[in-house]
């Protein structure tokens, strides 16, 4: 009798450490699944030695990819993207968001200025992608669509790195490799 209850309590151990391993690596799956970033944009910024206010903006997309250089006004940058959010489910099936990157612009930090201080604004894509994905309006996998935008101030010798997140995009700033600021065009 003592045997078997030894063999049932090895057993039950077992079990037990088998189920734990088992939920520790779900939970790393899942936590994963449900915060990763990826890499989509970078963008870096030179002041041309004649600019007359402006400064030039580097924009490359997913892989390095170059989108263009682009003439900004204001002391700030934005992107605009339109978003489609997966459910939380989804996620865990490898489903990610999907975006397609809209806009890009110069931004300044009071409104007056906005409304009456030169701007440009470029276009960077259609939504074919996103639409193509919602099959009549519907999608199971599909939460939400909406627009995500995200800005930052413009400085010299940094490069931001646009990622995208599961509900949207987030900004990072690492120190640019080379001095560009006196780059002349």
């Amino acid at each position: 009798m003592r045997r078997f209850l030894m063999r049932i309590s090895f057993g039950l151990i077992l079990a037990s450490l088998v189920l734990n391993a088992v939920l520790v690596v779900m939970f790393s799956w899942t936590y994963t699944a449900l915060t990763q970033e990826t890499l989509v944009a970078t963008v870096y910024f030179t002041k041309p030695y004649d600019s007359g206010g402006f400064h030039v903006a580097h924009l490359n997309g997913e892989n390095g990819k170059v989108v263009g250089d682009f003439k900004i006004y204001g002391e700030q940058w934005r992107i605009d993207a339109k978003f489609m959010k997966m459910k939380y489910w989804s996620n865990l099936l490898k489903l990610d968001s999907r975006y397609v990157l809209e806009r890009f612009e110069g931004r300044y930090k009071k409104s007056e200025d906005q409304n009456s201080h030169q701007n440009l604004s470029y276009d960077l894509g259609e939504n074919t992608l996103l639409d193509r994905f919602t099959l009549l309006g519907w999608n199971p996998f599909v939460d939400i669509e909406y627009g995500s935008s995200v800005y930052q101030e413009i400085t010299l010798n940094q490069v931001f790195e646009i990622y995208k997140t599961p509900t949207g995009f987030v900004i990072r700033r690492v120190p640019l490799a080379q001095d560009t600021t006196t780059i002349q065009k």
